[in-house]
């Protein structure tokens, strides 16, 4: 049944359905049938006239943690720090494979254009996501809970210039179109599905501020059967649930199941088409949605 709705989905999308397979190793650049490549604008654009190189190191070391690695024109930059063990999310490249990903999926759905859209940036940390939505020109808000990460996206918004991103200190229960300002056409939900306790009430929430499309990316349970798979979760790094609870990681066929319970019009799971990918989604245990609200 899921695999039935899935091609009916990819369908409504407008894609065709072809048989995939990873590529080897050796050829992990290989792509498989699908939308055109796009690659991530990167190193960053720098503002003219904006700060020196000193005065970007200088404010990014007041800061003792960074979710990610920020590249700049100018050869600038400084890495991801993380109070955690787990070392996955400071590997340099891991967001700009995920942009390699998805977002050519987003961008065939706008019809290979950004320009003009309203997006949503739900716990937008940094603001990674955000600023490369900006520079693909769309309107871009983004929030997160934790003020530090503001300051953050800001100043990485000051560094490129970006001005048509807008940065917001906001919990992700309390967002509604009244607290932003409207709807969006574009929504996404990347990397916080799993930081929260109510799959099935984030997503509702997350679906309520989405006028067209809503981009998913969530760590999964790796199992076949839909289940949730229930942990604990301590505030003690800035990638981690913002406070003390237990949070929830969602099977893919629990997330499928919760989104054909929210009755969306089409969604389908991103597919796999090169190895050049984190080790957790070549591991199963994260993916990637399309869900056409």
């Amino acid at each position: 049944m899921i695999k039935r709705n899935l091609k009916r989905a990819l369908h409504g999308f407008g894609y065709e359905i072809h048989k995939i397979e990873l590529p080897s190793k050796e050829h992990a650049r290989a792509r498989i049938a699908g939308p055109r490549a796009v690659e991530p604008v990167w190193p960053l654009p720098r503002r003219p006239g904006g700060f020196s190189d000193d005065q970007i190191l200088e404010k990014a070391a007041k800061h003792d943690f960074w979710h990610y690695t920020y590249k700049f024109d100018g050869d600038v930059s400084f890495a991801a720090r993380h109070n955690d063990p787990n070392k996955l999310a400071d590997i340099p490249d891991r967001p700009l494979q995920r942009f390699r990903h998805f977002m050519p999926y987003l961008l065939q759905a706008q019809n290979d254009s950004l320009a003009g859209k309203r997006v949503l940036d739900i716990a937008c940390n940094s603001g990674f996501w955000s600023i490369q939505c900006a520079l693909l020109g769309a309107e871009v808000v983004g929030f997160d809970t934790r003020s530090e990460l503001i300051e953050q996206a800001n100043l990485i918004k000051a560094i490129v210039g970006t001005d048509n991103v807008e940065f917001r200190v906001l919990d992700f229960w309390d967002m509604s179109p009244r607290s932003l300002g409207g709807t969006f056409d574009i929504v996404l939900n990347l990397g916080i599905l799993y930081h929260l306790p109510k799959p099935l009430e984030a997503l509702e929430l997350t679906r309520a501020m989405a006028e067209d499309c809503i981009l998913l990316d969530t760590a999964i349970y790796p199992s076949g059967r839909p289940v949730i798979k229930l942990s604990w979760e301590e505030p003690d790094d800035i990638r981690k649930a913002s406070n003390a609870g237990f949070v929830a990681f969602p099977s893919k066929s629990a997330i499928d199941l919760m989104l054909k319970h929210m009755r969306v019009a089409e969604w389908f799971e991103i597919p796999l088409r090169t190895t050049d990918m984190p080790r957790d989604y070549l591991d199963d245990k994260r993916a990637s949605w399309l869900i056409k609200v």
